[in-house]
């Protein structure tokens, strides 16, 4: 799938961990705008949040990102 994409395995695993977080996580991911002034998250943080298993696990670590 990746090769067919021109992606790389790594990229395809990170957009299908995606897929797979809670629909209001994928909202408020979606919903991160331009960063003026505050601190950016990190596009390695929301994957860590992507990665974590089950919807309640996600849920949490979200919760301390948004802090």
């Amino acid at each position: 799938m990746a090769r067919k994409l021109g992606l790389r395995r790594a990229r395809v695993t990170q957009l299908l961990d995606v897929l797979v977080l809670a629909p209001d996580l994928q909202d408020a991911a979606l919903a991160l705008g331009a960063v003026d002034g505050a601190k950016p998250t990190a596009e390695r943080t929301l994957r860590a949040v992507a990665h974590a298993g089950t919807w309640a696990e996600p849920r949490a670590l979200w919760a301390q990102v948004r802090r």
